[in-house]
C-alpha cells in the first residue's frame, strides 16, 4: 500500500507509492552522447584566457596564474547571476519588493582532464577538489554582506550542466534561501520541543536502522533519508556535530572525498552514469546555529520528473523505497570493494 513518510527536519511529507515501484536497476540510464571535442571547452588547459581570471588555483612550482599548470581552478562565472557590489538596496514599487541581486557566482573547475568526472578522478584530487570548497566558502564567510554560501554539482545536461567538462559550482549570497529557511525552523523547533540536533538524532537513527545506509567511514555517515523525495536520493553527512562546512577538520577531508566518491561510483556503475545534482546545505554565515544546526551534502539523481502533482502541491512522488534504493547501491559499494581487495 502507498505510503506517506514525513521528514523529521522540515515536515514535509513525501508519499511513497510502492504500486507503482519499479526495480532500482531499472534505472539505469542509456549511453550518452560523445563528449564534446576538448578544442572548444573555456575549460580545458591552454584556453585560460577564456575565462574571467581565476580567484584560485592549485597549480605546479613555477607557473604563472591564468595559464597552464593546475589541478584545479576556481574563476567568476561569466554569466553570473549574482555580483560583488560596495552596497545594495531595497526598492519598492507599490506591494512589490526589489533589491540588488549582491554576490558572488564561481566556478570550481575540478581537474585540467575533459573527460574526468568524480568516480575516475585519483582521491588526492577529490581531496583538493574538498579543499577548494573550504578555501572559496572560507573567503566568502569574511565577507559582511553575504549571508549564504551554496555549493553545488550538476552532472549530465538533464541536470543542468551546461558545459561537459566536470565542474562545481559555489553561489554567495546576501539573503538566506527560502528552503533553506524552513530548514533551519525545523531544526530550531525540534531543539525547542524535544533538545539536541534534529540532525544528529536524525543520523544516529539511521545508523541503527541500517535498512537505508548505504556506506560509512570514521568521519561520514551515508544514506538513504527515510522521507527519500526521489529514487536514489542520498545524503552524506558528518558524524561529528558541526553547523558548518567551514568547520570541516583538516582530518576530515579525506573522509569526505571518500564518502562523496564512493557514493557516485555506485551511481555511475550500477545505473550506468545517471545525471544527477548535489549541493551542500551548511549554516547561514551570520546568526548563532551551531547548536540547532548540522552541515550535510544532499545528492538527488534525475531519474524522474516533477510533474502537476509535485509542482502544484510541493509533495514528491517517491516510485522507489528508500530502503530498496540503499540496497541497491550499498550492493555497488561492496562489489567495487570486494573488486578493488582483489587486485
Amino acid at each position: 500500500m502507498p505510503q506517506l513518510r514525513q521528514d523529521l527536519i522540515t515536515g514535509r511529507w513525501v508519499a511513497v507509492a510502492t504500486e507503482r515501484a519499479r526495480r532500482p536497476d531499472s534505472f539505469s540510464q542509456a549511453a550518452r552522447e560523445p563528449v564534446p571535442a576538448r578544442d572548444v571547452c573555456p575549460f580545458c588547459p591552454g584556453h585560460e584566457q577564456m575565462t574571467p581570471p581565476e580567484v584560485l588555483s592549485y597549480r605546479a612550482p613555477g607557473t604563472e596564474p591564468d595559464g597552464p599548470g593546475w589541478w584545479v581552478r576556481v574563476v567568476p562565472n561569466l554569466y553570473a547571476a549574482f555580483r560583488l557590489q560596495p552596497e545594495g538596496q531595497d526598492v519598492r514599487e507599490g506591494r512589490f519588493l526589489q533589491r540588488d541581486s549582491i554576490g558572488a557566482c564561481e566556478v570550481l573547475i575540478s581537474s585540467p582532464d575533459h573527460r574526468a568526472a568524480f568516480p575516475q578522478l585519483d582521491r588526492h584530487q577529490v581531496e583538493e577538489i574538498v579543499q577548494s570548497y573550504l578555501d572559496r566558502f572560507r573567503a566568502h564567510q569574511a565577507n559582511p554582506a553575504l549571508e549564504y554560501v551554496s555549493i553545488l554539482y550538476n552532472h549530465g545536461r538533464p541536470a543542468g550542466a551546461s558545459l561537459e567538462h566536470p565542474h562545481s559550482q559555489l553561489y554567495a549570497i546576501s539573503l538566506v534561501p527560502p528552503s533553506f529557511v524552513a530548514e533551519l525552523e525545523g531544526a530550531r523547533g525540534y531543539a525547542a520541543k524535544e533538545g539536541g540536533c534534529v540532525f544528529c538524532r536524525t543520523f544516529d537513527d539511521e545508523r541503527r536502522a541500517g535498512a537505508r545506509m548505504v556506506f560509512e567511514n570514521e568521519g561520514f555517515t551515508v544514506f538513504c533519508p527515510y522521507a527519500a523525495r526521489t529514487p536514489f536520493e542520498t545524503w552524506i553527512a558528518p558524524r561529528r556535530h558541526a553547523a558548518s562546512l567551514g568547520d570541516l577538520l583538516p582530518a576530515e577531508k579525506a573522509d569526505f572525498a571518500q564518502a562523496i566518491q564512493v557514493t557516485l561510483r555506485a551511481l555511475a556503475q550500477g545505473l550506468n552514469d545517471p545525471p544527477f545534482n548535489y549541493f551542500i546545505h551548511s549554516a547561514p554565515l551570520r546568526g548563532d546555529h551551531e547548536a540547532v544546526y548540522h552541515w550535510h551534502l544532499e545528492l538527488i539523481p534525475k531519474l524522474s520528473t516533477a510533474a502537476g502533482f509535485e509542482l502544484g502541491t510541493g509533495m514528491w512522488i517517491n516510485v522507489v523505497k528508500p530502503e530498496d534504493s540503499a540496497a541497491f547501491l550499498r550492493e555497488q559499494v561492496e562489489a567495487a570493494v570486494k573488486e578493488h581487495s582483489a587486485v
